[in-house]
């Protein structure tokens, strides 16, 4: 009993080991001076559920976020940035169908000390300038680097605070009026950004215009259908987009369903700046995106704007370079090694353009005849072909032979299979089963007749060695027949 179980804890702990976990790839571990707004990005785990994310101030803690799930996304982006001077943790872990969650090494990294003052922000929602806002909106903002809080004021004129006077909001993102705002007045916010350092100077006023309609752009439960209702549109652009090097501008189509469109690019100060109010966008640099839909609601002879908003991220992406590939002989085949360079994220497929396609770059018991092997980009910049040339195996030799002099297979030889250019074999060694060299034969002579020193040789198992020029050997056995 002991034994057994002994075996399970061994077998057990082999599996365990042998699990491919993720780590960090921006920053890396170790890193110094990173920014607080800074991406946290890892390498991508192969065939995952999903990733949970833990970033804390501790060894494994989550002080920052506790066990965020990021879905399928090997990112995370924190909402209000990380704090300044501090070592980071990180603990990535991930779930795969059929297995235990894993979880990975904890990795660290240094956040910059931040010297001065942060920069002003700006309003998200409700837009600058807008109009029919509901009183029951709250307002939110884009976050600004190295900020720890914000001060807000809300005033009915340019430069009042008669609402709200200089309130401290603490580092978040948003504001809900407890009382909600005025109705039918132009609303006039001024937020101001702070740190240790100070506090953002001669930051705008903002303002837009309230409407007493209240409508409930939702998502709310309809109790007479049963159903839940959200009047603005669904969004369903991707989080992140690849910015192919091949094409000076790749066009983004949006296939929601609105009334409008808005398509703002994130300047690094936090302002936003609105590049198209079409549904398609042409991108040409790689940064921070919002798009906005929105559907135009009608009640009581007023119409409100119900809209949708996402944050996404353009990366720069490229086809891959297939720089080489490494075969590595097996029993059953050969291991495929594809190793790529490339700044895009690639996915590889073998003997088919079409797929499937997998994350890992290696192949095990791939047949020894020619194949091509495809890289694809995962962002659509494009399919990188490469050849695999044919290599030999004992199924290119002859099983066997027959010296009866019948003039049909009276000669044991090579012949070069189709596909095979690259196969050029030198010489060929032949033995009996006790190792005893009987001939020595080139691929362009008749083969071997099964005589040796002028002896037939009896029926039997022989065995032989292929060499070829490019330092191949081949080793296999054939039975000579009377």
């Amino acid at each position: 009993m002991r034994l057994v179980i002994l075996i399970f804890l061994i077998i057990y702990a082999h599996e365990s080991v042998g699990q491919t976990c993720s780590s960090l790839s921006t920053p890396i571990d170790g890193a110094l001076d990173v920014p607080v707004d800074s991406p946290i990005r890892w390498r991508t785990v192969p065939n995952i559920i999903g990733y949970v994310v833990s970033l804390g101030t501790t060894p494994g803690g989550g002080e920052i976020i506790n066990r965020r799930s990021s879905g399928q996304n090997n990112f995370y982006l924190p909402e209000v940035g990380l704090p300044a001077d501090t070592q980071i943790y990180v603990t990535i872990g991930y779930f795969k169908e059929g297995q235990d969650f894993t979880t990975c090494d904890v990795e660290t990294f240094r956040t910059v000390k931040v010297t001065q003052p942060p920069p002003c922000t700006n309003l998200e929602t409700p837009m600058k300038n807008s109009s029919n806002i509901a009183a029951d909106t709250d307002l939110q903002w884009n976050y600004a680097p190295t900020a720890t809080g914000y001060f807000l004021s809300i005033g009915t004129s340019v430069g009042s605070n008669d609402v709200l006077d200089n309130f401290d909001v603490k580092n978040t993102l948003s504001y809900e009026a407890p009382d909600g705002l005025p109705a039918d007045t132009e609303v006039f916010v001024q937020i101001t950004p702070h740190n240790g350092i100070g506090e953002a100077v001669s930051c705008p006023t903002e303002s837009f215009i309230t409407t007493s309609a209240v409508i409930d752009c939702g998502p709310y439960f309809d109790f007479t259908s049963g159903t839940t209702i959200t009047l603005g549109p669904e969004i369903t652009i991707p989080d992140a987009i690849g910015l192919c090097a091949q094409q000076p501008v790749t066009t983004i189509v949006s296939e929601d369903v609105a009334d409008g469109f808005r398509w703002y690019f994130l300047e690094p100060d936090g302002n936003e700046n609105l590049i198209s109010t079409e549904p398609y966008i042409e991108l040409s640099k790689a940064g921070a995106y919002r798009y906005e839909a929105y559907n135009n609601i009608s009640q009581s002879a007023t119409i409100v704007e119900c809209s949708q908003s996402k944050l996404f991220h353009v990366f720069d992406s490229d086809a891959a370079v297939i720089e080489f590939i490494e075969e590595t002989r097996e029993t059953n085949g050969r291991d495929i090694k594809v190793n790529i360079s490339g700044a895009g994220d690639y996915e590889f497929a073998l003997g088919n353009r079409e797929g499937p396609y997998q994350t890992s770059n290696t192949f095990s018991s791939v047949s020894h005849e020619f194949q091509e092997v495809f890289v694809r980009d995962k962002n659509g910049c494009g399919i990188t072909i490469s050849s695999i040339p044919r290599r030999l195996s004992k199924d290119d030799f002859p099983k066997f032979f027959t010296p009866n002099g019948d003039g049909v297979n009276d000669f044991w030889q090579f012949t070069k299979p189709l596909r095979a250019n690259e196969i050029d074999i030198t010489e060929i060694h032949i033995f009996n089963r006790f190792g005893h060299l009987l001939a020595i034969i080139e691929p362009e002579r008749k083969g071997w007749n099964g005589v040796y020193q002028g002896t037939l040789l009896p029926e039997s198992d022989y065995w032989y060695r292929a060499y070829s020029a490019n330092g191949e050997e081949i080793r296999g056995h054939f039975t000579l027949k009377r």
